[in-house]
């Protein structure tokens, strides 16, 4: 009887070995794929920032030329929303057809091209057109990076991925704010507008970014070549096993999204979370430069202040739901934070003031990645890829509504204080609704999902 057991123990003792070091190979693959992919898709996002952030730094010294009055102002920068959110599913169906390695550095050349068209703009109608032709050539370019991350990730890796890649962002608006700044210090050379240097220089960096993803991105796990053969294996058993490579066909894998009700309600989120999100990213530096009586290079570079505190959230957010795995609460409570912070910056007589409540609701980029990695957790394969497009594309509605609407109400009142009033109420909202998302998680945690 006592040799059984002991053989009952060895087998027992190889399988804890087993388990042990297959535990240590995923997690050395996974930290070798975030160190290969997810830097170059925070290029790929840094660039993509700056190209839409550059007309709020370059706005103001734009308005006189073009004869831009606020509310031309914001339906230029909101009609790149239309076009983005017309084009974002059908260029994720092509991404998946042609393949991302192809298909994310054409978005990329070619919005290069458009942001470097836009310095011979010569009034509101032809800006208004290049701003079109801007979300149609970037239209799937973040869902499509999301997508391709997840590819190479099993999901419960995702959300901290997602949240690395999410950090470029805030991180490329405050870099982006003193970077376009410093160019409008060109101003005149070779007979060139400072603006219009700001949209030739930063078209050209990211047509070299998409050519550089092109020589340096493989088309998926099989053919990467920073991995190991064995690598390769391991870590296509494991996408097998976690269902990240089921391959529906795209038609019933998009109706299936769209008649989901889950797609429905994160979006609709979105679309609050993005109307305060984007009216920040385009008006920031003209509310700095009202409330403080700053140029408009000066008001630049300190818009890069809010961007720095919202990339410190993004970091402490992940931080807290990688410890935790309690992404909707902290959603919830990232939301409401910006809300309160539009309201006191709203009410607020002291630029200081002012200045920290705005800082307070640009942290709403952190919770960005929070609602992704529900919505990633939800679908997978095909109807990942068509879900993040779909909740980005619809989400875009707020893009466009937030700053058009706050450049009528600060053209109309000369003022920003109800305009901030209205973005604090977009995060409420976006917060009372996620309480719903509550209910999902919960099931999740009862089935013993694990989160993404």
């Amino acid at each position: 009887m006592s040799q059984p057991n002991a053989a009952s123990g060895n087998s027992a003792g190889n399988t804890g070995g087993e388990s042990a070091y297959a535990m240590a190979q995923e997690a050395r693959i996974v930290d070798k794929i975030i160190r290969a992919i997810v830097p170059l898709a925070i290029i790929g996002l840094f660039v993509s920032y700056i190209d839409r952030a550059s007309l709020a730094i370059a706005g103001p010294e734009m308005a006189g030329p073009l004869g831009l009055t606020p509310a031309m102002f914001g339906l230029s920068a909101g009609l790149f929303f239309i076009g983005y959110v017309l084009f974002e599913v059908p260029s994720n169906f092509a991404l998946r057809r042609v393949g991302a390695r192809i298909w994310l550095a054409r978005i990329m050349v070619t919005w290069g091209l458009v942001c470097l068209a836009t310095a011979w703009v010569g009034g509101p109608t032809s800006l208004y057109v290049m701003r079109f032709l801007l979300g149609v050539a970037e239209a799937g370019f973040y869902p499509g990076v999301l997508f391709y991350i997840s590819l190479f990730l099993p999901r419960k890796h995702l959300a901290r991925a997602f949240s690395m890649f999410q950090l470029g962002i805030p991180v490329s608006l405050a870099i982006g704010s003193i970077f376009t700044s410093t160019i409008l210090y060109m101003h005149g050379m070779l007979g060139v507008s400072g603006w219009q240097w700001v949209f030739i220089i930063e078209g050209a960096i990211t047509m070299i970014v998409g050519v550089i993803w092109y020589v340096v991105t493989s088309r998926g796990p099989a053919d990467a070549k920073f991995l190991e053969p064995s690598e390769k294996t391991a870590l296509i058993q494991m996408l097998r096993r976690d269902g990240e490579q089921t391959d529906e066909h795209g038609i019933a894998a998009f109706m299936e999204v769209v008649k989901s009700p889950r797609a429905w309600l994160f979006s609709i989120i979105f679309i609050f979370m993005m109307l305060g999100f984007y009216s920040v990213i385009y008006w920031l530096p003209q509310i700095i430069k009202h409330r403080m009586g700053l140029s408009n290079i000066d008001a630049g570079m300190m818009s890069a202040i809010p961007w720095v505190v919202s990339a410190i959230a993004l970091f402490v957010s992940s931080r807290y739901v990688s410890w935790s795995g309690r992404r909707v609460p902290a959603l919830i409570f990232v939301l409401a934070f910006c809300g309160v912070g539009m309201l006191i910056s709203s009410q607020a007589e002291s630029a200081f003031v002012a200045l920290v409540g705005l800082s307070m609701g640009a942290v709403i980029q952190s919770a960005v990645p929070l609602l992704y990695a529900v919505v990633s957790h939800e679908f997978n394969g095909t109807r990942n890829a068509i879900a993040l497009a779909f909740v980005n594309s619809v989400g875009g509605i707020g893009g466009f509504i937030g700053p058009y609407v706050l450049g009528l109400i600060r053209q109309s009142t000369g003022g920003d204080a109800q305009g901030l009033l209205v973005l604090s109420l977009s995060f409420f909202i976006a917060a009372l609704i996620a309480v719903s998302l509550l209910r999902l998680e919960r099931a999740h945690h009862a089935a013993g999902i694990t989160p993404a």
